[in-house]
């Protein structure tokens, strides 16, 4: 019961980072500012972290695990995310980034054995075939060109994997540091060192002009989608399992339509909300 409470609630908090990212995409530089968001998100955790006693003496194989669940995951998943956004909106980035759904139950298979049912291929089907509805049509390309959507659409799919597989490698984590707030406060550390540092060298920092709105959208995204999100997204993996906690995120692509449009100014067409309908009915078959 209160693992499905965590995701649903992470799932709520997660619905207005598109939104917010699409608002101040013309300043996001999609590595530094996930290295600022992890930052952002680690001080409140900091207190909570030094009063715990959980033993950070772990063998090599454990830290490059966990090490990759947060460079995977959050990292490279995020900053693909924020790039997807920046390119094709929120309201269509987050449909398709949410097929990450499915890849979890794709790594689920392969790294920790699980069985994956036919419901699961029935659902991954309906899924795909709402974002092929979401990206269809006459009215993405009034936005953007072809470049530009193909750029968005990749840089989506490339989120859904990172997210999949760095779902499953939490779940793995979490046999060597089992204290989700530990967890949580490790991953952010190594997301915040490695991407500021990379994204410095690659892509350069902000100007006056520019940090402040960075600073608002790495703020709200990252105490609430990271900071708050990321905690009870781990507690629910910690309760309920990879596959059965990332199925329940569906709920973030459909509230995303609403806080888009309400936040972002974006106009939603009725194929992104037909789309993101047809990937939560695919998630729900899943599990029926």
């Amino acid at each position: 019961m209160w693992g499905i409470i965590a995701i649903v609630t992470a799932s709520l908090l997660w619905s207005f980072n598109p939104a917010v990212i699409s608002r101040y995409g013309r300043a996001i530089k999609p590595l530094t500012f996930t290295g600022i968001r992890a930052s952002i998100a680690l001080i409140p955790l900091l207190p909570l972290l030094f009063s715990r006693n959980t033993s950070l003496e772990l063998d090599l194989l454990a830290w490059i695990v966990i090490a990759l669940s947060a460079i995977i995951g959050p990292g490279i998943g995020d900053s693909l995310y924020a790039l997807s956004i920046k390119t094709i909106g929120g309201s269509l980035a987050v449909t398709i980034s949410y097929t990450y759904i499915f890849f979890t139950q794709i790594f689920s298979r392969i790294l920790a054995n699980e069985i994956v049912g036919l419901k699961t291929v029935a659902g991954a089907f309906i899924a795909f075939m709402g974002i092929a509805i979401s990206v269809s049509g006459k009215e993405h390309s009034k936005v953007v060109g072809v470049k530009e959507m193909s750029i968005g659409f990749l840089a989506g799919l490339g989120t859904a994997v990172a997210w999949g597989l760095g779902t499953v490698l939490v779940k793995i984590s979490l046999r060597y540091i089992p204290d989700v707030v530990v967890l949580t406060a490790v991953r952010l550390i190594i997301i915040a060192l490695s991407l500021l540092l990379v994204g410095y060298g690659v892509e350069g920092w902000y100007s006056k002009e520019l940090v402040g709105d960075v600073m608002k959208a790495a703020t709200i995204t990252g105490v609430l989608g990271w900071t708050i999100g990321m905690y009870l997204y781990i507690y629910a993996i910690s309760v309920m399992g990879a596959s059965l906690a990332a199925i329940a995120t569906a709920l973030t692509p459909v509230i995303s339509q609403i806080t888009t449009k309400t936040i972002s100014h974006e106009k939603i067409s009725m194929r992104n909300i037909a789309g993101s309908i047809a990937v939560t009915l695919g998630v729900a078959i899943t599990y029926l």
